[in-house]
């Protein structure tokens, strides 16, 4: 199977720890929505993308005559305002035309949506935002899925796995002085990178998602550049092209089997 994922546009490095506790949705062989709350329903389902073992959670979605709006959340009470992190997951939608995950607060028990990252595909599809909690006194931090909203009576549903919140350490934002086109993307054995600008002696550094480098091309020339696979296992990666001890452009890569 084929994921669809949605690029980033900047290059985050991360800490190792993660804030959403059962974020997979279960224990060990067993499904488990424990730490989870939600507004119109959620129950245990047996899918999951690769790597996710086996359970996920669906979401309800809100209808228009019925529950508004679909969400299942976690408080994060560890977070305070103007902590930067990164959340990601895996979603897809079976009847609703638009799910996301979303940083979000809580306070009253009004759940308020802030910044976040969506899908409308029927497979499952790789989620990732990077933000902060904006919070006020009363407010809570929260995690929160959304299950998407239908017209009607039809209830539609959202599909969630691997869901995680790491703390960001640095972050530099893409300041694109170059475009880097990627094709093919997500690729299998070899991809080929074009810039706009003309490269002379330049470096690729390709970094996975906790941010440590996992390959480094050197004396690069010319505007396109044949990147090999090898060893690199399947997944999302960073690149980070640098000139003259300068980052000219950030991008990212999916691999897949």
């Amino acid at each position: 199977m084929r994921f669809i994922c949605v690029l980033l546009s900047f290059f985050v490095a991360l800490s190792s720890f993660s804030q959403v506790i059962n974020g997979s949705f279960e224990d060990g062989s067993t499904s488990d929505l424990s730490q989870w709350e939600w507004t119109c329903g959620a129950q245990p389902y047996h899918d999951a993308p690769a790597g996710g073992g086996n359970w996920c959670i669906k979401v309800s979605g809100g209808n228009t005559q019925g529950c508004i709006p679909g969400y299942a959340f976690q408080r994060i009470l560890s977070a305070t305002n103007g902590q930067s992190f990164v959340l990601s997951g895996w979603a897809y939608t079976q009847s609703s035309p638009l799910v996301g995950i979303y940083f979000g607060k809580i306070n009253n028990g009004a759940i308020t949506i802030l910044a976040g990252d969506t899908t409308s595909s029927a497979l499952w599809a790789s989620l990732s935002v990077q933000s902060v909690f904006t919070l006020s006194a009363g407010d809570t931090a929260a995690v929160v899925l959304y299950g998407g909203l239908t017209g009607g009576p039809v209830q539609g549903y959202g599909y969630f796995d691997l869901i995680s919140l790491r703390q960001v350490n640095g972050i530099y934002f893409l300041e694109q002085k170059q475009s880097l086109n990627v094709f093919p993307d997500p690729f299998s054995v070899q991809t080929i990178i074009q810039t706009k600008n003309i490269l002379r002696d330049a470096s690729l550094f390709i970094y996975n998602s906790y941010g440590q480098i996992s390959e480094q091309l050197n004396h690069i020339s010319g505007q396109t550049i044949t990147l090999q696979r090898g060893n690199l296992p399947c997944g999302i990666y960073y690149i980070r092209l640098v000139q003259d001890d300068k980052t000219s452009a950030v991008s990212k890569i999916i691999i897949t089997d």
